[in-house]
C-alpha cells in the first residue's frame, strides 16, 4: 500500500527522516555560502590564522605541537557537536513554534 503522508517519501533505506535531510542539505553548501558573507566569521578566520602563526614561531618540540594538536582538534570536535546539536535543537523548537501557531489559528478559526 502507498503511503498517504508526505514526509514518508523522503525516508532513505527506513534511517533517514526528513529533518535529517534538511539539516543535511542546510549544513553543506547553504551553510559555506552564508559564512563566506559573514563578517563575524571571516574576522574569527583571521584570529584563527594568527593564533597559528603565533603557535608556530612559538618554536615548539614535535611531542608539544602534538599536544596542542590534540587540544585543539578535541577542542574544534566538542565545538562542533555542540554547534550541530544547537543547530538541531532550535529547528526542531521552530516547527513545535509553527505546529502549535498552527493549531491554534485552526482551534480560533473553527466554526
Amino acid at each position: 500500500m502507498k503511503s498517504k503522508r508526505i514526509t514518508d517519501r523522503f525516508v532513505l533505506h527506513g534511517k533517514d527522516k526528513l529533518l535529517d535531510i534538511f539539516i543535511k542539505a542546510r549544513t553543506g553548501k547553504a551553510l559555506d555560502k552564508a559564512v563566506d558573507k559573514s563578517r563575524d566569521y571571516q574576522d574569527a578566520l583571521k584570529r584563527q590564522d594568527i593564533a597559528f602563526y603565533d603557535m608556530d614561531k612559538a618554536g615548539l618540540s614535535r611531542e608539544q605541537k602534538r599536544i596542542v594538536d590534540r587540544a585543539i582538534s578535541a577542542a574544534n570536535d566538542c565545538g562542533a557537536v555542540y554547534g550541530a546539536v544547537a543547530y538541531r535543537l532550535g529547528f526542531h523548537d521552530g516547527l513545535k513554534v509553527m505546529s502549535e501557531i498552527k493549531e491554534n489559528d485552526f482551534q480560533n478559526n473553527s466554526w
